[in-house]
């Protein structure tokens, strides 16, 4: 997306979517005051929201695994990345893109692959054959994803709302339509209402799709993932060889991610290329692959082997690195369906594979953890918090943005941090504990009590969306 152009509820045209030691932490036993009250303050963050409270049962909705910080750190970074990409074309649409801000959108790329190898890596040894550990499964993911979800909807509708108000037919009958699909997570199937009741839960809609697939696909996968990752390979390129020949066909010319001014027949298919979860399939599989991969690299049982594992770190990172620079060159010579849709994977597969091996450092201290866990609701959250900094500022008559668009930019940051740090504490967690316990709870009614805690799992596994 480089920066989808729309008409605003507030009559504007814009854009929208889409193990080594800290070098500053004392030595081990000589931690000072302010360090510790710091690391204090951020780990009681994370134990407030996934402690449940005295006297309720632990809501665990899948087996035990070893966390995975610094990929919880990472899915800070991706989200951070999709509000720069936005923000960019929202508050300085007359400056000049550079391509690593342009290629900001590939962020959700990273939660899709990241998805399919957090839920492998947490469900691989589960046997999905069991129809209660199904339903167990699928209400997990109702739990961890719906009440940020749900809220983010809810928030956007004041603007959603006027925004179909002022849209013409037929598009303005489709955008509508996302108020019925999108809180059941369809309407990325449908464009129009893919990118209308909170733009950016398209990609929620897409991994709907994903986890109603995953207990069919992760066996398949762990058995032959050489073949399962050259059928991920041969649907990318299948799926990006036809919707490249589509929009050439009829937008010629036009920006994939702008194609508004081309009229709604591109927006329409624009959408159906950018949202439609059957197309994002192979980032999905990629991940599931890709866990198979390491798992038969790593699970290091002594010091030897974690660094080993660790060592191999450096080398993916360095990968990583040299991926996203080939495609920083060539996205202006890559069509865009194949770039929109897939092709960073080859940047972030080496990057998940190294921060699923290290365990220390920087990007596996509390305060990054602790973004990392509220990064969900901030990508749900950035663009109803845009919402709200441009509403207000001509409300009063471009009070915020005249100072400098700088300082509309830097508010609408920190509201979207504030509130998903608020979302994720008072809402995110304490509702997925509810959920998970009266839901599991209900699944077992012919346990004992004893039992029946027993048999509900941990709250997330690290590193999962």
């Amino acid at each position: 997306m480089r920066g989808e152009m729309a008409t605003r509820a507030d009559g504007t045209t814009g854009p929208r979517p889409a193990g080594c030691p800290h070098p500053a932490r004392p030595a081990p036993g000589d931690h000072g005051l302010g360090w510790n009250r710091t690391m204090g303050l951020f780990r009681s963050f994370g134990a407030r929201a996934a402690e449940p409270k005295t006297g309720e049962p632990p809501a665990r909705a899948h087996p035990a695994t070893t966390p995975l910080p610094v990929l919880t750190s990472l899915r800070f970074f991706a989200a951070f990345y999709v509000l720069v990409f936005h923000y960019d074309r929202f508050f300085f649409p007359d400056a000049p893109r550079h391509t690593v801000i342009l290629l900001g959108h590939t962020g959700v790329t990273f939660f899709f692959v990241l998805s399919g190898f957090i839920l492998a890596y947490t469900y691989h040894a589960v046997d999905f054959g069991d129809r209660l550990v199904r339903r167990r499964y699928l209400w997990a993911r109702v739990s961890r994803v719906y009440p940020a979800f749900l809220l983010s909807l809810a928030i956007s509708l004041p603007w959603f709302v006027a925004w179909v108000l002022k849209t013409e037919p037929p598009l303005k009958w489709l955008i509508a339509s996302g108020a019925v699909l999108a809180p059941l997570g369809l309407h990325a199937w449908v464009p129009g209402a893919a990118c209308s009741l909170n733009c950016a839960s398209w990609s929620i809609s897409v991994e709907a799709f994903f986890y109603l697939l995953f207990p069919l696909l992760l066996p398949l996968v762990l058995r032959r993932p050489a073949e399962y990752a050259l059928a991920a390979l041969g649907l990318w390129a299948v799926f990006g060889a036809f919707c490249t020949l589509l929009w050439s066909r009829y937008a010629p010319g036009v920006s994939l991610i702008e194609p508004e001014p081309a009229g709604t027949m591109a927006v329409l298919l624009a959408q159906g290329i950018k949202y439609n979860p059957l197309l994002r399939l192979p980032e999905f599989i990629a991940g599931l692959v890709l866990f198979a991969g390491w798992r038969r690299m790593r699970r290091p049982a002594s010091e030897a082997q974690a660094a080993t594992a660790r060592g191999r770190a450096g080398p993916f990172l360095a990968a990583a690195a040299l991926a996203a620079l080939v495609l920083v060159v060539i996205e202006p010579y890559v069509p865009s369906p194949l770039m929109h849709n897939g092709l960073t994977v080859v940047a972030w597969a080496p990057l998940i594979l190294a921060g699923a091996d290290l365990r220390g450092g920087v990007l596996a201290s509390a305060p990054l953890v602790f973004l990392g866990r509220i990064s969900f609701a901030l990508y749900l959250l950035h663009m109803p918090a845009y919402a709200v900094v441009n509403t207000l500022d001509r409300t009063l008559h471009g009070a915020i943005s005249g100072v400098s668009p700088w300082l509309a930019a830097g508010a609408a940051t920190a509201l979207s941090l504030a509130a998903a740090s608020l979302v994720h504490l008072a809402v995110e967690e304490p509702a997925r504990r509810v959920l998970l316990r009266r839901g599991l709870q209900a699944m077992l009614p012919a346990l004992p009590s004893g039992s029946t805690q027993a048999a509900l799992h941990p709250p997330e596994s690290a590193g999962e969306r």
